[in-house]
């Protein structure tokens, strides 16, 4: 009865691990650039801030926005401006080893309006403390943890597969096209 037991968690382990590997083979990124984002926020925690900001910025122009770091003295807390077709965003980047608090969201609004932005975000892989959320809720701000970068690499692994894609048929078009304008001499030594 004992080596039962054992046999159906020794199935059951593995079982478990081939799904878990099989998710992971799925959701992981396939594009050049998605899987080095995908290979630095593995390692987010180890960055400091400045380094944190510049990843953030990175994704975001990978994402296909133009996005403007500030950071240091006299940022009013932004630390990235993004800029989308008729709109601007003030992002704060906190990368804590703890849930952020409100000081952040805060900062991040009243920078938003400092520097003309229509939006204002925080981005920190920790998570939000509970005053936080409240007091974004009230004031507009969007809050992004570590779900929220996930889901933003992934969005770059498809618009890079969309523009892999895209190239892909306008090349097959271009072959397309010349071979309707060629045409074909056969050369006098060629057999007949």
């Amino acid at each position: 009865m004992n080596g039962d037991i054992w046999l159906a968690l020794l199935v059951l382990a593995g079982t478990v691990a081939t799904v878990v590997w099989l998710v992971r083979g799925v959701s992981e990124p396939k594009t050049p650039t998605a899987r080095e984002l995908a290979r630095r926020f593995e390692i987010v925690r180890a960055m400091s801030g400045p380094q944190f900001e510049v990843f953030v910025a990175e994704l975001f122009r990978a994402m296909g926005h133009r996005a403007t770091m500030l950071g240091g003295a006299g940022d009013q807390g932004v630390d990235i401006v993004v800029s989308y077709p008729g709109e601007r965003v003030a992002v704060q980047c906190k990368n804590y080893k703890r849930a952020v608090g409100n000081k952040a969201v805060q900062e991040v609004f009243a920078g938003a309006r400092h520097h003309s932005c229509q939006r204002a975000w925080v981005v920190a892989p920790a998570g939000f403390t509970r005053a936080a959320y409240e007091l974004a809720e009230s004031t507009g701000v969007s809050l992004y943890d570590a779900s929220s970068i996930g889901e933003w690499i992934r969005q770059v692994d498809k618009i890079e597969k969309q523009r892999e894609g895209a190239k892909e048929e306008a090349i097959e078009e271009a072959i397309e096209e010349a071979r309707k304008r060629a045409s074909w001499h056969p050369h006098p030594d060629d057999p007949t």
